[in-house]
């Protein structure tokens, strides 16, 4: 049986992950009337750059090339890999469609819009949809149906894992993943308007600092996925500093976005 706390966990996390875009798209269209147009693009991005292009590199690199594959069952290396190349995919997608396809979008506001669109349909599209099946798994366990799916060795194999972490893990991990996606928005805002900031000003530097920041809040995570770190609180801790100072960061930076209007 799937405990009810795990239950409630489950849902609660589909409430964040789901809940959070859009309660921020309702505060932010109505406090500093963000573009839908922008909302979107980040949204494209997210699908285009991560979805499907950092997908295939890594089909590629830990799968496809027995060579890089072998390299990166090192966990440090593995952590480099995985920590630069999300920061190097999901910031050069900022970078070139702001720079290219938003040319008329220059503001503070625009970095809003565009970091809530590529975070919120990461959490709707990751979590949001994950915690949808993991609820309806959930009902089959409970209903005695679950164990009808597995229907040969693959399907037993995969599953298999899912009903154990759903049955006997313990359900605090699961409110984390809810947690986390609050971390995520978070950072990818600020994120967005780092790399508006870098195209705005001219001062590109600021785009290689995007990709290393977000190379940097990956790696404790990488860590926790060889076993490197196995306390699931340091790293999520980690996260939520981040998400701190990517917070302050959009705060003060309206200052500076001000100040480049001015000049011009």
């Amino acid at each position: 049986m799937v405990p009810t706390s795990t239950m409630i966990g489950i849902i609660a996390t589909f409430l964040i992950a789901v809940g959070t875009p859009v309660v921020l798209l309702i505060f932010f269209k109505r406090r500093f009337n963000i573009s839908l147009k922008v909302l979107l693009f980040g949204m494209l991005t997210f699908f285009l750059f991560v979805s499907i292009l950092e997908q295939i590199a890594h089909g590629y690199f830990l799968l496809g090339n027995a060579t890089t594959k072998k390299w990166f069952e090192n966990p440090w290396l593995y952590m480099l890999y995985g920590g630069l190349m999300a920061g190097l995919f999901e910031e050069t997608g900022r970078f070139i469609v702001m720079k290219f396809a938003l040319k008329k979008f220059r503001e503070w506001k625009d970095g809003l819009s565009f970091g809530l669109g590529h975070g919120g349909f990461e959490a709707i599209s990751l979590i949001g949809l994950n915690s949808i099946m993991m609820i309806v798994y959930s009902i089959m366990i409970n209903n005695g149906s679950f164990d009808s799916i597995m229907i040969d060795d693959q399907m037993r194999a995969a599953m298999a894992p899912i009903k154990e972490q759903l049955t006997t893990g313990p359900s605090y991990l699961i409110w984390l993943g809810g947690l986390e996606r609050l971390s995520a928005i978070a950072i990818h805002l600020g994120l967005s308007v780092l790399v508006l900031y870098a195209i705005t000003s001219k001062k590109w530097i600021y785009y290689p600092l995007a990709i290393v920041i977000h190379a940097l809040f990956d790696f404790p995570a990488a860590l926790y996925q060889t076993g490197t770190i196995t306390n699931i609180f340091v790293v999520e801790f980690i996260i939520l500093l981040f998400a701190i100072g990517a917070i302050y960061w959009v705060v003060k930076s309206r200052k500076l976005f001000k100040q480049i209007i001015v000049k011009e």
